[in-house]
């Protein structure tokens, strides 16, 4: 029996430890760099057992959400939002895309940088970029003309703006980013808590394949309200092959004391009711990202990952890759 349980433990730890899927080399692909809410697993000050359980075993920890959309047949690379994480997700991004070139004392990380909104998570990392850190140079910055305002009109972003550490790009809503003859970006607008900034999500459309990135929105109906009917995100899901959607909370009481009425975001479950009706296949393709520090299902060993699995969805997983 203890034979049998220590070879039990060890195959469990090996499949934790397995090394990710090599990335495609002659295609583009997108790289998951993190897929926590804006502060992270575990998050700061946070003394319940969700963050313990996360400083215990490395293996929980998940970074601020962000991805990589890598192209090997050039080298070029773009970063989607811009962490609190940045320095270890730079790290991560390491080799990646392996035929990237870092020539010069001061390469460039990133051939741009696409922004979703001015929340914490976001875009908090940008200041990396700045001359007390990493000093770059001319990187381009896509933001809508809303958040275009905000960062050239406060400090330290205007600094960055001013001293050309980013370049910004208005994102022309509905409209592609051509990156490549066949790899782009479009932006669409979603409704959020947009103190700052407006919101919005993006699809990544590749040769073969379309990833959309949503990681914050309000609720689903509120973006059925807005605009002007039904069936926005079921739309959404019908015209890509991978989607990347908010699941910061699992369910409402998930915060003891506070309301979740005044950080509206889609619960995991909400998600699981309405798209329960769709095709198998169409569920398949949702993977729930920006999960809160204390969203149960951020845990795969829980029964909350276990229901998201059992509805035929996913928990998106750190350094997963998604070939375009």
């Amino acid at each position: 029996m203890v034979i049998t349980v220590a070879l039990i433990l060890l195959l469990l730890a090996s499949c934790r430890s397995a090394p990710a899927a090599a990335p495609p080399r002659d295609s583009p692909y997108v790289l998951v760099l993190g897929t926590a809410q804006d502060g992270g697993l575990p998050q700061i000050g946070c003394e319940g057992a969700c963050c313990a359980r996360a400083r215990a075993e490395p293996s929980l920890r998940r970074r601020v959400t962000s991805l990589l959309l890598c192209d090997p047949r050039d080298g070029r690379r773009w970063l989607f939002d811009c962490t609190p994480d940045l320095a270890e997700q730079v790290e991560r991004a390491r080799g990646h895309p392996a035929t990237r070139r870092t020539d010069g004392p001061r390469p460039a990380l990133f051939d741009g940088i696409f922004l979703t909104h001015a929340h914490m998570g976001h875009y908090a990392g940008l200041v990396a970029l700045g001359r007390e850190a990493y000093g770059a140079r001319d990187v381009p910055t896509w933001v809508t003309p809303r958040l275009a305002r905000f960062l050239e009109s406060n400090g330290p972003w205007s600094l960055l703006v001013r001293e050309e550490r980013i370049v910004l790009r208005e994102l022309p809503e509905g409209a592609p980013v051509e990156l490549a003859p066949d790899l782009s970006v479009v932006a669409f607008r979603v409704p959020h808590r947009d103190e700052l900034s407006d919101t919005v999500g993006f699809e990544i459309r590749g040769p073969d394949r379309t990833l959309v990135y949503l990681p914050d929105i309000d609720k689903w109906e509120a973006w059925d309200a807005a605009g002007g009917g039904p069936g926005r995100i079921e739309g959404l899901l019908a015209r890509c092959d991978v989607a990347l959607l908010d699941g910061c909370f699992f369910a409402e009481g998930e915060i003891p004391g506070r309301s979740l009425a005044e950080i509206r975001h889609p619960f995991v479950t909400e998600s699981i009711a309405r798209f329960a009706s769709l095709p198998a296949a169409a569920r398949a393709k949702v993977r729930f990202t920006h999960l809160n520090h204390t969203n149960p299902a951020a845990d795969p060993g829980s029964a909350a990952a276990a229901a998201v699995r059992a509805s035929g969805m996913h928990v998106l997983e750190e350094r997963a890759l998604f070939g375009l």
